[in-house]
């Protein structure tokens, strides 16, 4: 399928109401150390003004409240929009605003399928892995001072490719605000899910199973040189691909590979097969070089590859960086015989340029 998406980033996203609320009450919480003043006793108007600076350290308070009300919310209507086919999972109607919905998945979305989410929400797994990454967001914000990165204003020193060859469609994911794969939890925010389409939309063929989804035990390489800092196997691949969750997952990220590419730059390739990988910690990989293999281990609703890049090697206390491939795409005026590093966005089938 060939379509002409475009999608600029709107100027209004470019920050958030609540991204400059968090940074303004981080920088005048900074007053509260004013306070300290009162130490001075023996000046004693000082003493009584600077106790009242200490009222400052309370809007400390207000990034992390932010965080979890803006955290719960997300995942509120992540629940909700899964539910009905608009997020990752099932597109089961065609509409015009929705750049993906052209994209037929491999399950049609229902009301046990929505009960399920909320299941996982409060299984006991899910719910501290989604405390780390509530409290690691603040940690974020906090390493930042409340201006977390953007497309606008990072500009990455690295050349990525994209993590795989061949021609791939974005199901999730885009610097814009409005397509993002996930506002929240912020290490997340410029990440994108990645999939294999025909001609007609679908994913998967008539087949049953893992194996009948095309990008299923395809290829995935690192999209730029560095040094794997973690590599975890041995998370099963469900076999169920009709939008049920795997039950017995323990890690979210199912099977993955974290790898160093540059100072703060490290990029997560997550879902990975079982028994795929190929490498390990420590190990040096080169530009465009396999780590393992498109799989459904963990929270995953059909095979796929989840990819971001984030400035921590930790993974919870991480910020997801906006950052461009070398990519062709199906805008109208990209040639794939062209050197173009761009943004790729939901919607948009792409393809690696191979000029290496």
């Amino acid at each position: 399928m060939t379509l002409s998406v475009t999608h600029p980033l709107d100027p209004s996203a470019e920050e958030s109401l609540v991204d400059r609320v968090a940074r303004v009450s981080l920088l005048f919480g900074l007053l509260g150390f004013l306070g300290f003043f009162g130490w001075l006793e023996e000046v004693h108007w000082v003493f009584e003004i600077a106790e009242l600076f200490y009222l400052f350290f309370l809007l400390f308070f207000v990034p992390p409240a932010l965080v979890l009300l803006r955290g719960l919310w997300t995942q509120i209507r992540s629940v909700l929009r899964q539910g009905t086919g608009t997020e990752q999972g099932a597109t089961s109607t065609h509409d015009d605003n929705d750049p993906r919905s052209w994209i037929e998945m491999g399950y049609e979305p229902g009301p046990l399928k929505t009960l399920q989410l909320l299941v996982v929400l409060v299984h006991p797994n899910t719910a501290i892995r989604g405390l780390l990454q509530t409290f690691g967001a603040i940690v974020a914000y906090l390493r930042h001072g409340g201006r977390l990165p953007r497309p606008q204003t990072f500009e990455s020193t690295v050349e990525y490719r994209l993590p795989f060859d061949g021609e791939w469609t974005v199901m999730n994911g885009s610097p814009d605000r409005r397509y993002s794969h996930s506002w929240f939890p912020v290490r997340q925010r410029y990440a994108y899910d990645f999939v294999i389409t025909d001609d007609a939309g679908s994913t998967h063929d008539a087949g049953d199973g893992v194996e009948s989804f095309y990008c299923f035990d395809e290829p995935i390489l690192a999209p730029a040189g560095g040094t794997v800092v973690q590599a975890k196997d041995g998370h099963r691949d469900h076999h169920r691909t009709t939008g049920w969750i795997d039950p017995l997952q323990y890690r979210l990220a199912g099977n993955y590979v974290v790898i160093k590419h540059a100072e703060n730059e490290y990029s997560f390739l997550a879902h990975l097969k079982q028994g795929s990988l190929c490498v390990e910690s420590g190990e040096r990989v080169e530009r465009g070089q396999e780590i393992g293999r498109c799989g459904h281990s963990g929270n995953s609703s059909e095979p796929h590859l989840h990819f971001h890049v984030q400035d921590h090697s930790f993974p919870y206390i991480g910020a997801g960086l906006p950052i461009q491939f070398d990519a062709a795409t199906n805008h109208p005026e990209s040639r794939p015989s062209e050197r173009t590093r761009t943004y790729i966005h939901c919607g948009q089938t792409i393809t690696h340029s191979t000029y290496d």
